[in-house]
């Protein structure tokens, strides 16, 4: 994963892509940053969890900017994501996401809002990085409490 991080990073400066180099500076300069803090080499599933964090800090900023009623700089955090995904893996579609939650439900035997922990670190083992926590959180809540 850094190793595609770092070829995609020389291909921008031989572009001059200036966008595309700043988000992918900060992608490595996070990863680096993650390496020391752990003292040891990242396996692909750690970098995608900081390029997740990634992703998260931008879409609170540019909710905070369309707040702040910055709409120019909601977009620009916007077009950040979008090259940020590029490296993340395919997330799991709200369908499958609901035939997973509703089989970990009748396998938990998971009935009242007081057994969403257990689904939630089920489900989390079971479908790793591939999963958005809000929106798996979102259609816990949902089914619980229908």
């Amino acid at each position: 994963m850094l190793t595609r991080i770092n070829i995609d990073l020389k291909k921008a400066m031989q572009e001059k892509d200036k966008d595309m180099l700043k988000v992918l500076r900060a992608l490595k300069s996070a990863v680096q940053y993650q390496k020391l803090e752990q003292k040891k080499e990242l396996s692909d599933d750690e970098i995608i969890s900081v390029l997740k964090i990634q992703v998260k800090q931008r879409q609170q900023a540019a909710e905070l900017y369309i707040q702040g009623e910055r709409p120019e700089l909601a977009e620009i955090e916007n077009k950040e994501i979008d090259i940020i995904k590029v490296y993340l893996p395919e997330e799991i579609s709200e369908a499958e996401l609901e035939k997973e939650v509703s089989d970990a439900l009748v396998h938990l035997n998971a009935e009242s809002m007081k057994d969403m922990g257990n689904v939630m670190k089920y489900l989390k083992e079971k479908l790793g990085s591939n999963v958005d926590g809000k929106s798996l959180s979102a259609i816990v809540r949902r089914e619980l409490q229908s």
